[in-house]
């Protein structure tokens, strides 16, 4: 782990956190009581039916009973039935929703579409906001409204800050913040989160700001795993100005990260510098409302071999001091535009526009002394490479009865990739630069989604949806164009979490899912002491982007012979990316009910969660990353201030492995947390455990353990460099945390 004296310039502190407001906690109380929010904007009608039965949302109070335990955001979706997450940095978890993962899945953070500046998807958009700046999340899974859709197959996640706060009328101002403090035992994870605003009725200027670090947790025996330490900050700022039913928000932040170790990839994050603007404006009229924003975000990232991944090999050559830096610039720009237009009681038309540009200039610099493998000169992986997305979409929703909804929706996109001309380090790269500099780089998609939702109510406790969807994706810059395939620039590409080596292929074609689902959907009406829902899934994936090794026939990779020969490269393959139909199916399952009510000892309930999903090509060949038959039950008891929880998570072995990438398989295990809160007035205190046994487990989307291994390559000579096997990646031990905030 870095020093954390190395950071202390950059850092916001416990104390600098909990020092600044606290002159302010004296304001009048009365001008505390009762702020204003804005209230929601709504169209005159019915209730919209806008993603269905398969939305999930997540309330600013759960995700803030949630923060102690949590510092990766993509971490607060993990009790979401379908929903599971790819092992990465500690701040950085890749969600995958029915199987499908990383872009396939739409990111939205107020409004701002990000995409990740980095070959191993190191700063994934969720990493660019801090769980203490969260204030709802909508999980819209497989069936996504076209309006909240675009570019993605597997669904949506949407995430908002809280709702800017007001003085109430007469009031002249309006003074409130929060203080947040945690610790967590495992890897002696530890920081603070501020926020602080000054509002009257129409205005209000805000701070957020946020500090975290955590040396390599330990597994359950007690080992440390290597390259899972980071340090993190976040700083945001809001100005927001309402008048009658408008609404005007411009935020604007900052990410600086000198830090982020990664287990399950060859390289770790040295530095990642976000930088975002954004616009939003929503408003209501006599004919509807209209939401408008326009966003601009720059990253600055770099990656290299660090100390717990770099050991110099015995007998190697030369002394590795200036390992391998990777440098990469991102910026994304985009708008959206959308107006729901009412038609007497009954019926809705939401239409809109959006585009979105990616830029990405990525480049390694030369090593001192290591020509013509990695120098004299720069090696240049993607040139100014472009992707510009604009969407257009008309959605119409429809109360035909009390008992009936339907909405249908439409979208094309138009897609243009590009990228400029490479250069490897030197002249023994020609032979692959010059025919990639050769071709025409420019590449054009037209897609066309399709959303189709019926709800049916038959009785008030029982009601039931289908749905249908044709989601399209165009390739990403990094499936497109990685042009190397020499095997050591290759190992350094791959956001799989596999330790295998990628190259890219400039002749993918965009997926195509056809999505169906049927939910059924049973409710306590009259007490609302029980629920239970089911929803079965199918999706038929036409050109599936997923991977064959280079020895495979009509692939352009051409790496040694040892590329397939698993002894050679010790479990890890050489790979292009490749379209194959594909198959997924599966179910989610959800329930909670009221167990027991006594004034004097509290109410307890019970709740369970439970999904299996199955992924295969077509070729016979499994999916990658599938997660095995999983559940969790939990017992819930609550007694006035008091909310505690016990629950049990159950995971199934993952048997069905795709061979292709050399994914292993993991035993099944049995976990046990506990949590419990208690707040008194503005003070809320959090305390829990997490894997109480200490079990030894491994984490199905853990991927391959490359902490402490020697990273530069996966060729025959590893085993003399100090390269390791492909293991599976240790899950974290016991954890112990507590956590408080205040609010004033």
């Amino acid at each position: 782990m870095k020093s954390k004296n190395k950071f202390a310039v950059a850092a916001i502190t416990l104390p600098t956190l909990m020092a600044q407001p606290l002159s302010v906690l004296a304001v009048d109380k009365q001008q505390q009581d009762e702020p204003v929010v804005l209230e929601t904007i709504e169209i005159k009608g019915k209730k919209p039916i806008q993603g269905g039965l398969n939305k999930t949302d997540l309330n600013a109070e759960g995700i803030k009973r949630s923060q102690a335990r949590v510092q990766d955001t993509a971490r607060l979706l993990e009790d979401i039935p379908g929903v599971s997450l790819q092992s990465a940095g500690g701040v950085s978890s890749l969600p995958i929703i029915h199987g499908l993962n990383d872009e396939r899945v739409k990111i939205d953070v107020n409004g701002m579409n990000i995409t990740s500046a980095c070959a191993n998807h190191m700063n994934p958009p969720l990493s660019y906001i801090d769980p203490s700046n969260v204030g709802k999340i909508s999980v819209l899974k497989g069936i996504t409204p076209v309006s909240m859709g675009g570019d993605s197959i597997g669904g949506t996640i949407a995430v908002q800050s809280l709702d800017p706060v007001f003085a109430r009328a007469g009031e002249k101002f309006l003074l409130n913040g929060r203080l947040s403090s945690f610790y967590r035992s495992n890897g002696d994870n530890f920081g603070g989160s501020m926020m602080a605003a000054v509002a009257n009725e129409n205005l209000r200027l805000e701070y957020t700001g946020s500090y975290a670090e955590s040396a390599n947790y330990k597994d359950g025996n007690n080992n440390i795993i290597g390259s899972s330490a980071y340090v993190t900050q976040n700083h945001a700022v809001l100005l927001a100005f309402k008048h009658d039913n408008h609404l005007l928000e411009f935020r604007g932040g900052q990410q600086f990260i000198p830090f982020q170790g990664f287990p399950n990839q060859r390289m770790d994050m040295t530095l990642n510098e976000n930088i975002f603007g954004n616009l939003h404006y929503k408003g209501s009229f006599d004919w509807g409302t209209l939401d408008g924003k326009v966003y601009l975000e720059n990253t600055t990232h770099q990656m290299d071999i660090e100390s717990d991944k770099f050991n110099t090999p015995a007998g190697y050559n030369r002394p590795l001091t200036n390992k391998m830096p990777m440098y990469t610039r991102g910026r994304n720009v985009g708008y959206k535009l959308q107006a729901e237009l009412p038609f007497g009681e009954d019926h809705l038309v939401r239409v809109g526009n959006e585009f979105v540009s990616n830029r990405i200039n990525e480049w390694w610099p030369a090593v001192p002394g290591t020509a013509p493998m990695m120098g004299p000169d720069s090696f240049i992986n993607l040139n100014n490479a472009s992707r510009d997305r604009i969407g257009t979409y008309a959605e119409w929703e429809a109360n035909w009865t009390s008992e009936l909804k339907t909405m249908l929706g439409f979208r094309y996109d138009h897609t243009m990739t590009s990228t400029g001309n490479v250069q490897g380090y030197s002249t023994m790269y020609a032979a692959q630069a010059t025919p990639f500099n050769g071709k025409a780089r420019n590449r054009n998609f037209d897609l066309f989604d399709v959303t189709a939702l019926v709800q049916f109510k038959p009785a008030a406790m029982t009601q039931f949806e289908f749905g249908y969807a044709r989601k399209n994706r165009a390739p990403s810059l990094y499936e497109l164009y990685p042009w190397s395939t020499n095997g050591m620039v290759m190992t350094m590409i791959g956001s799989a979490g596999d330790g295998n080596a990628y190259t890219g292929n400039i002749n993918l074609k965009p997926e195509t899912a056809h999505n169906l689902s049927l939910t059924a959907a049973f409710k306590d009406t009259e007490k609302n002491a029980w629920e239970f829902k089911a929803t079965p899934y199918f999706s038929y994936v036409e050109n599936f982007i997923d991977a064959d090794r280079c020895n495979t026939a009509g692939l352009s990779c051409t790496v040694a012979a040892a590329s397939v020969n698993n002894a050679a490269n010790r479990g890890f393959y050489f790979l292009q990316y490749a379209n194959h139909d594909a198959l997924l199916y599966g179910i989610d399952v959800s329930g909670r009910a009221d167990l027991y009510k006594n004034d004097s000892i509290g109410k307890f309930a019970a709740h369970t969660n439970m999904s299996y999903v199955r992924g295969e090509r077509t070729d016979g060949n499994n999916l990658y990353h599938m997660m095995p038959f999983n559940m969790k039950l939990g017992l819930d008891h609550s007694l006035q201030n008091w909310n505690s929880t016990i629950d049990m998570q159950f995971v199934d072995s993952k048997t069905d492995v795709q061979d292709i990438r050399g994914e292993l398989k993991t035993p099944s295990y049995i976990l046990l947390n506990a949590k419990t809160s208690y707040k008194w007035k503005n003070l809320t205190l959090n305390a829990g455990v997490d894997n109480l046994l200490d079990k030894q487990y491994y984490n199905p989307m853990g991927g391959a353990y490359l902490g402490n291994m020697y990273a530069m390559s996966i060729g025959s000579g590893m085993a003399t460099m100090g390269g390791g096997i492909n293991t599976n990646l240790p899950a974290p031990g016991r954890s112990v945390f507590v956590g408080m905030t205040l609010e004033y």
